[in-house]
């Protein structure tokens, strides 16, 4: 990467200095929607008079914001230049003591294989050896020099052709019989080799790419201390929610909440053993309100005809607005932000790979009833109406899970949920509650999306079958179209009427509630009549 960037400060430092090298790992990370605020500390002990500090392993993430965020804090010492680059960064030897003891395991653990692989070799040369014997005995037989021997000789020979054979097989045996008892430990030593490795990945470094950033201070006195490095990168990590709700039936329902964060880094190193925050604070956002600008109107005389030439046709003025900082950002409804703790120090490796942190959990009272929309829906679906009791909103998930008694029932996104909100939440649907939606009689004989008659009369039946054992609180949603127009008259009737009408300030959503037991239909019938003059369509 070659990027010129300002120095913030470039001074001297004099010629009696001393350069010390520090090494620093990050120990504390807020993580935003979009990025990070870093923090790195390391330890120093220097003596007295004018030195530089040097900081290396800082990896080059989005300079855009990082470079010119860094700060240095040094503990009892006064600082005089802050130097930063990209360019020609010295190569350090960035391996931690861990790294190290790992690389050293992992070379112990290859030599024990390469001493069993040695050691079984071994086996198998003597293995090797007696096949050799047996196929020389073999060829004794075949020995042209044996023409002409006594039957006795012949005996002899055989006699020990066979026994030398034997034993020389017996020996064969029992050297592959003892190099496969001693591969077998290459079994395990392999697994440990494994293991050793992906530790070792873990632990190396993701990226290459450093900063150079150093520190120019005076030290009055000798002093000892701690050094700390902090600044912005806005797309070093990512943060989510997840939640699980869990339905507890029974006569007093409760809804029991359990809020995780989901936290991704890819700043090219591994984090070990850091506190976490995540925030909804967005600090590469929109900093200051936006800027209205003076906006001019004009008038012009209406277009006249000339002669027998058709009146020019002149388009609508098109009214452009300026604007400033481009797109507006969602801004959080808690005023500045809400920022959690995670409560114990977490690692978070490198990557793209999600780790997940229990939050807290709460618990609510709640109602829970089977809501059916039998126009899109086939069954009646458990739904539970309970309040946020917090002060603050549960912020939308894509990572939501739903339990009823103890048994997932569904997974997928959750909505926002405003604090102190009241919310209505499907936990999956009913069976054995099922729904039908039957048009009975349209008099206009059609079911396309236009009728060219001046006149539609619908008669609608909703059925309701209860194939539980237990009696359910039902509530059944339908609608009526609704007309703005004085010149198409709609007219409706229900049997049974509605509970509620015009639902959530929806106009033309109807409720009905009723209680359903064990085996029990219900009907709901709607009729419907819609009425507009001679020569115009219905849409």
């Amino acid at each position: 990467m070659r990027i010129l960037f300002p120095l913030l400060a470039l001074l001297p430092i004099a010629a009696n200095a001393e350069t010390f090298s520090i090494k620093t790992k990050v120990t504390e990370a807020t993580i935003f929607p979009e990025g990070a605020e870093i923090i790195r500390t390391g330890s120093f002990s220097i003596p007295p008079g004018n030195h530089r500090l040097l900081l290396p392993g800082i990896p080059a993430g989005e300079l855009s914001t990082q470079f010119p965020t860094i700060q240095v804090v040094t503990e009892g010492l006064k600082q005089t230049a802050l130097v930063r680059r990209i360019d020609e960064v010295p190569d350090y030897d960035l391996k931690s003591d861990a790294q190290r003891q790992v690389e050293i395991r992992v070379k112990d653990i290859e030599r024990r294989i390469r001493a069993v692989e040695d050691e079984a070799g071994a086996a198998r040369l003597q293995a090797e050896a007696a096949h050799q014997t047996i196929q020389f005995l073999g060829n004794l037989g075949r020995n042209e020099g044996l023409v002409g021997s006594g039957v006795e000789e012949l005996r002899d020979l055989a006699q020990m052709v066979g026994d030398e054979s034997l034993r020389a097989g017996q020996v064969a045996q029992s050297a592959e019989i003892e190099a496969r008892k001693i591969e077998e430990r290459l079994t395990n030593l392999t697994q440990e080799l494994e293991v050793a490795q992906a530790e070792l990945a873990e632990l190396a470094p993701e990226i290459d790419e450093r900063l150079f950033v150093a520190v120019d201070v005076t030290a009055e006195t000798a002093t000892e201390g701690v050094l700390t490095v902090s600044y912005l990168d806005t797309y070093a990590a990512e943060w989510g929610t997840g939640y699980e709700f869990h339905l507890a039936t029974g006569d007093a329902p409760q809804v029991r909440i359990d809020r995780s964060v989901l936290i991704t880094q890819h700043t090219g190193e591994n984090w070990h053993g850091v506190n976490i925050k995540v925030s909804t604070i967005e600090p590469s956002g929109q900093n200051a309100a936006s800027r209205l600008h003076p906006k001019r109107r004009l008038i012009q005389d209406e277009p006249t005809t000339y002669g027998n030439l058709e009146e020019p046709v002149v388009e609508a003025p098109v009214v452009v607005e300026e604007t400033q900082g481009g797109l507006p950002r969602t801004a959080s409804v808690e005023g500045t932000g809400v920022t959690y703790s995670i409560p114990t120090p977490i690692s978070v490796a490198s990557g793209y790979e999600f780790t997940e942190v229990a939050l807290d959990t709460f618990s609510q009272s709640a109602e829970m009833f089977a809501l059916a929309v039998p126009m899109r829906d086939d069954n009646a679906f458990r739904t539970v109406k309970f309040t946020n009791p917090l002060d603050q909103s549960l912020m939308e998930s894509s990572l939501a899970k739903w339990f009823v008694d103890g048994v997932l029932v569904a997974a997928g996104e959750s909505p926002e949920i405003g604090p102190r909100e009241e919310v209505e939440m499907g936990f999956g649907p009913i069976h054995g509650l099922t729904t039908s939606r039957a048009i009975l009689n349209r008099s206009s004989g059609d079911s396309g999306i236009i009728s060219r008659s001046n006149q539609r009369v619908e008669q609608t039946e909703l059925l309701i079958k209860n194939l539980t054992d237990r009696t359910w609180p039902l509530r059944v949603i339908d609608q009526i179209p609704y007309s703005e127009q004085d010149d198409l008259q709609i007219s409706w009737s229900a049997q049974p009427r509605p509970t509620e009408e015009n639902l959530e300030n929806k106009r033309g959503i109807l409720a009905w509630d009723m209680d359903l037991t064990p085996g029990q239909n219900e009907k709901i019938q709607l009729d419907l009549t819609l009425k507009w003059p001679e020569g115009m369509i219905l849409r």
